[in-house]
């Protein structure tokens, strides 16, 4: 029977796979690798572990980005400002996410945004060197990065569409409309605050709280706090022309 417990790479590692090796087991890179596997391909592969506080900048918009970089404890968001000083959160990363996989290879991997330790976090980094040493001895690996990849462009289109929506109604409709595909359900519990959904969309929190009460005053939507319910679908769908 495989031995489930997994040493650390040496006496001064400062990563311990006792604490971690379920954490990277969920992040796909490693998707249907056991916990022994995961351990003898971390421990064969020259890696760091970083920590940092909440609040503390992991990385720059413009930084070269050459590592991997695998959230195993923790979480960060990533932001972008814009040329009149405006915030926009891009995306928020927790435990056991990759950040910014696609932007490792290609001939100008310079990272876009600012990322950041929402709260005390525990990062694994892998350059890119060893990444394609692991790639190419691990086909399982290969095949989970090469999906990491498709799916972040799937992702991306759709982030790519909600923005070119120039009215914040349409954002919100979107977003709501987005959100109810997933629940399979029109009446909704919202994941993120106003200002949460403001940061998203690069607006004010007073802006997405004058559209909420625009969209229940037409009758579009009932809303009461987070608790959200789509009351015509057609009249949203048609905010998104």
């Amino acid at each position: 029977m495989e031995n489930y417990f997994i040493e650390p790479c040496n006496a001064n590692c400062s990563f311990c796979f006792l604490n971690y090796t379920d954490v990277l087991g969920k992040n796909y890179l490693f998707h249907n690798l056991s916990h022994n596997e995961i351990g003898k391909i971390i421990r064969d592969i020259h890696h760091q572990v970083r920590t940092y506080r909440k609040g503390d900048l992991i990385a720059s918009s413009g930084d070269i980005y050459d590592s991997l970089l695998i959230i195993v404890k923790g979480a960060v968001v990533g932001e972008l400002i814009d040329f009149e000083g405006r915030i926009l959160r891009i995306e928020e990363l927790k435990a056991p996410d990759t950040i910014a996989s696609a932007f490792i290879f290609g001939e100008s991997n310079i990272l876009p945004v600012n990322i950041t330790a929402l709260e005390d976090t525990r990062l694994l980094v892998i350059s890119r060197s060893e990444l394609l040493i692991l790639m190419k001895k691990n086909e399982q690996v290969l095949h989970n990065y090469l999906n990491i990849m498709a799916n972040r462009t799937q992702q991306l289109s759709k982030k790519i569409r909600l923005l070119g929506l120039h009215s914040i109604k349409g954002k919100i409709a979107h977003y709501l409309l987005e959100l109810e595909k997933r629940a399979g359900s029109r009446k909704l519990s919202l994941p993120n605050s106003q200002l949460e959904i403001a940061d998203m969309f690069g607006v004010t929190r007073p802006s997405i709280g004058r559209v909420f009460r625009e969209l229940d005053n037409q009758g579009y939507i009932h809303a009461k706090g987070k608790r959200v319910e789509i009351l015509d679908k057609t009249a949203l769908s048609r905010l998104l022309r």
